[in-house]
């Protein structure tokens, strides 16, 4: 998939979900604040990591176990990886009921110990509801608008969306910005409100909320640094679409979702080109000295960011 098409395919916003989105963020807004609700909510920042409940050490040793068997090649041994799931799970381990739960969400085709189980799904969402963790919110808000195994209601899954980016989570943090910046009608769309949304969603450690968010800067703001400096931190944490980004960026004849404007550097496409290969050879392979011990240089006509040309971004 190209780069472009993975782009446009990440921006889809669910039509009905977004629709009732902001509708029911106010109505939230003015139950939390006991204010007057606004025409949109106020934004407060908040982070994933700072909701989720704590893990128990024992569970968590259990979870990295299945976590290591799944990543073995070939075939698996799915009923010890379940098993040692529902062993982390009965400690409530919300990951390891995010996991199970993806498992139970499409099943494995031909392979005995884990079918697809709409029923099992439900109950380890609702189960991480329960606990208060933010993915759980968004994984509810989008099995309720999917209509998956329950009654389709928008009303209730735009709700759960909302609470979801309240609690941190990064996904639905972007989500809402998508709405904001890109699936409104063109003369309601609102990239100054949107910002902050994806700057919070930006900071956090997901790769894909980190891409969403270069793109919005790349697409929206038209910021081709700033939008660089985001696909470089998702290259940081071995991210593919932000090693090619940055790839592309420094080649001599980058591709048309890849010009960002920068004058071609041999060094930097053979390094990042590098980078690459061995995450290649190795996917769990991070860089977390990256953006620290190479720093992206000046844009030629932007600077280091477009609307603070001599001032680095941070997070």
């Amino acid at each position: 998939m190209s780069h472009l098409m993975y782009q446009e395919k990440r921006r889809c916003i669910s039509g009905q979900l977004i629709k009732t989105l902001v509708f029911c963020a106010v109505c939230m807004c003015g139950v939390f604040n006991g204010a007057p609700a606004m025409a949109y909510p106020a934004f407060t920042c908040a982070y994933e990591k700072d909701h989720n409940p704590p893990l128990d050490t024992e569970a968590d040793s259990w979870f990295q176990q299945a976590r290591a068997l799944e990543k073995v090649r070939g075939v698996k041994d799915w009923r010890t990886i379940v098993g040692l799931y529902e062993k982390a799970i009965a400690k409530d381990h919300w990951k390891a009921m995010h996991n199970l739960a993806g498992l139970y969400r499409t099943g494995w085709p031909g392979q005995p110990g884990v079918e697809q189980n709409t029923s099992k799904m439900l109950d380890l969402y609702e189960r991480m509801v329960k606990l208060k963790v933010p993915l759980g919110y968004y994984n509810w808000a989008v099995v309720v608008e999917n209509g998956q195994g329950m009654l389709k209601s928008d009303r209730m899954a735009s709700s759960y969306m909302f609470q979801a980016a309240q609690l941190g989570s990064p996904l639905a943090q972007v989500q809402i910005g998508n709405y904001l910046s890109f699936a409104l009608p063109r003369d309601k769309q609102d990239d100054q409100m949107a910002e902050p949304y994806f700057r919070c969603a930006g900071a956090q450690n997901s790769p894909d909320a980190i891409i969403e968010t270069a793109a919005f800067y790349k697409i929206a703001k038209k910021n081709k640094p700033l939008a660089l400096f985001y696909y470089q931190r998702a290259a940081s944490l071995g991210d593919f679409i932000g090693i090619e980004s940055l790839i592309g960026a420094f080649s001599v004849k980058p591709g048309p979702t890849d010009n960002f404007g920068y004058q071609p550097d041999e060094k930097l496409h053979e390094f990042y080109s590098g980078l690459s290969r061995q995450l290649d050879a190795n996917p769990n392979l991070r860089f977390p000295n990256l953006m620290k011990d190479h720093p992206l240089p000046a844009h030629p006509e932007q600077g280091f960011d477009a609307e603070h040309p001599d001032r680095r971004p941070e997070i």
